[in-house]
């Protein structure tokens, strides 16, 4: 159902973007247009142009993952939180679970700092971006529901985790 509200916000701000353009000049001054593409960006939040389609994308992604006994955020974590960030501040009703998770290795007590580190991380950056700290939801789950039950590195790779959750406060 949040996907169907994504695609339908998608195509709102689309036709909206293109009527309110109909009338204007378009310039290298125009933050909404990439005349090289063709395609329709926004840019400002981000500090750099992301065309409305890449932003829906991201926001379909939920899962930040990480490497091995690390709660170290990559740059591409960083574009993926950026867009969750301005949908959380143009959707004030919302709060954000993050939801930190690890793979098996390690004891219960390790892990469930492990898995809190990590979603602190999240949290925190979110939070530097303008969202307010009471909107945001830190658990940690640990080594309790991996995603994958195989003892394997590749098993592991995907229970290192930190997962996206929207909560409406209504």
């Amino acid at each position: 159902m949040l996907v169907n509200k994504f695609a339908t916000l998608a195509v709102v701000a689309g036709v909206t973007m293109g009527l309110v353009g109909c009338g204007a000049k378009s310039g290298a001054n125009d933050p909404m247009e990439d005349s090289s593409a063709g395609i329709k960006s926004v840019s400002g939040f981000y500090g750099e142009h992301i065309s409305a389609e890449e932003e829906l994308g991201l926001l379909n992604k939920k899962i930040v993952y990480f490497a091995f006994d690390s709660s170290e955020l990559t740059n591409s974590d960083l574009r993926l939180l950026k867009v969750h960030a301005k949908y959380l501040l143009d959707h004030g009703k919302l709060k954000l679970r993050v939801a930190g998770h690890t793979d098996e290795r390690g004891s219960r007590e390790y892990n469930i700092a492990l898995g809190e580190r990590r979603a602190k991380a999240v949290a925190r950056y979110i939070e530097s971006l303008g969202v307010a700290i009471d909107r945001l939801v830190v658990v940690s789950y640990g080594k309790e529901q991996p995603m994958d039950t195989a003892s394997n590195e590749q098993a592991w790779a995907q229970n290192r985790r930190a997962v996206l959750e929207y909560e409406d406060v209504n």
